[in-house]
């Protein structure tokens, strides 16, 4: 029936894995929960590894990191059930039906995608406010408005798809770097006309970066957005991607763009660290880093 898939990296997942596998026997299904450390630090591995005890858990580890993209597949091809649950370590569960609204919406040749939240309250670190600020008005979002792009607003942590379809697929495991590898998997259920259903049956980001790590990943995630425009035959991209809409709209300005993240990159790092961040400003950041590093990055 149904088996639960989980990379995990640095992260304490004994809650999160608990409670999916009290909802999985609540609902008397044939299941299994499949967890594969990727090389994390030794003091989650200790801890994590405990999760063996649990019955229909199993818990691997890699002594070499092999990324997002590859340890997705790896554990695609270790699952036994036909259909495939993926989750993020660092999410939590929000519902008490979060299998049972899975299993009631399945179908036999779609993609179901449950979404993300993030707590109402903000966090007591002030450090991590930015993160949280930013998924809350960025990322979380309703069924509704993503099945108006079902594509455009896939994301690999929280989804169910048959084995069947995800072999026809797959995670480029040549993505290697941070970010955009479940841009070209929805790219690719696109091209292949797979259905997406979007439902309301959010995963909870609990892994809130410090504010400093996060606008770091960002500007990661952009290099890597590069690589795959000048690497990848995939129009779509300029299509689906509101970041390369808008720098092809502004292309003629690059130069302005260039000379604007040399001077106000600073200015603008400090406020998103602050306690009043602007998304707008935030926006223009991204835009402008992406002008200054397009034609440079190989």
């Amino acid at each position: 029936m149904l088996s639960i898939l989980i990379p995990i990296y640095n992260f304490d997942v004994r809650s999160f894995v608990n409670k999916l596998h009290k909802q999985a026997i609540d609902e008397n299904i044939l299941f299994e929960i499949l967890l594969v450390d990727d090389a994390s630090e030794n003091t989650f591995r200790k801890i994590n590894k405990s999760l063996n005890e649990l019955k229909f858990v199993n818990y691997f580890q890699l002594e070499k990191n092999i990324g997002r993209s590859k340890i997705r597949n790896l554990l695609a091809e270790k699952a036994k059930y036909e259909y495939l649950l993926f989750a993020d370590c660092d999410t939590d569960v929000f519902s008490a039906n979060f299998i049972k609204n899975y299993i009631q919406n399945i179908e036999k040749q779609s993609v179901i995608c449950g979404g993300i939240t993030y707590s109402k309250e903000k966090p007591e670190n002030s450090d991590l406010f930015f993160r949280w600020y930013y998924g809350n008005n960025r990322e979380k979002s309703s069924a509704e408005k993503r099945n108006k792009k079902p594509y455009d607003s896939f994301m690999s942590g929280n989804f169910l798809i048959p084995k069947t379809v995800f072999e026809k697929i797959k995670f480029d495991e040549k993505i290697s770097e941070y970010g955009h590898e479940d841009t070209l998997f929805g790219i690719e259920l696109q091209r292949k006309e797979i259905d997406i259903k979007h439902i309301y049956n959010p995963l909870i980001h609990i892994g809130l970066e410090g504010s400093k790590t996060f606008i770091l990943k960002t500007k990661k995630g952009i290099d890597n957005l590069i690589y795959l425009v000048k690497n990848y035959k995939y129009p779509e991209l300029f299509e689906n991607i509101k970041l390369l809409k808008t720098y092809k709209k502004t292309k003629n300005l690059s130069f302005l763009f260039r000379l604007f993240f040399i001077f106000f990159h600073q200015a603008i790092e400090k406020n998103l660290c602050g306690t009043k961040p602007r998304l707008k400003l935030f926006d223009l950041y991204k835009l402008s880093y992406l002008h200054s590093i397009i034609k440079t990055q190989k």
